[in-house]
């Protein structure tokens, strides 16, 4: 099914008489990566851990150049978090965010720039243990524990939720063929007033 989405989109970007995209992520006339879809291996995980009870190391939100798109995201990219869907670099959890299984589901968008090919996006709770994932809304599929996607253009807005066990430490890392990151943020229950 995978296949299928990515050939239809590569055969629509060819039609309209736009160069098709270099998969590796390398600017056209460079070579890079020659990884597809298939054989792209995600790296291990290398998290940060954090002790229960100590601070939670959280990526601090950047300006982002498109006030239209986003004004901040986290972390280096070229992949990233739009930070704006965190409040204070806090993900605030709302009782209307729990669902059936006890976890939390929150929309939380994210920007590509400069990147096309495969990308792996795993997420974990690094104070302790506790689900989590993330997962763009209309490409890719879960993979290798988390979601994988070709991105087929070096420019993406994706829509996704990122989902959590609870108030916590949680972090991201991010995997491209070009580039490993990682992106530390908080959970906590929604306060009123």
């Amino acid at each position: 099914m995978g296949w299928v989405l990515v050939a239809v989109l590569l055969s629509v970007v060819a039609c309209d008489g736009t160069p098709a995209p270099n998969p590796s992520g390398s600017p056209p006339g460079q070579s890079g990566s020659a990884a597809t879809a298939t054989d792209f291996a995600a790296p291990p995980l290398r998290l940060p851990t954090v002790a229960p009870g100590d601070a939670c190391p959280v990526t601090e939100p950047q300006p982002w150049p498109h006030p239209g798109q986003a004004s901040r995201v986290l972390g280096p990219g070229p992949l990233y978090p739009v930070a704006d869907y965190f409040r204070d670099g806090v993900l605030e959890l709302r009782a209307m965010d729990r669902q059936q299984d006890g976890t939390y589901t929150k929309k939380v968008r994210w920007i590509g720039s400069g990147y096309a090919g495969p990308v792996m996006v795993r997420a974990a709770r690094i104070d302790g243990p506790g689900p989590a994932g993330a997962e763009f809304a209309y490409l890719g599929e879960p993979r290798d524990g988390g979601h994988h996607a070709l991105l087929v253009r070096p420019e993406n807005d994706l829509p996704a939720t990122t989902t959590v066990g609870g108030p916590g430490c949680y972090a991201y890392q991010v995997d491209g063929t070009t580039f490993s990151v990682t992106v530390v943020f908080r959970a906590a229950l929604e306060t009123t007033g």
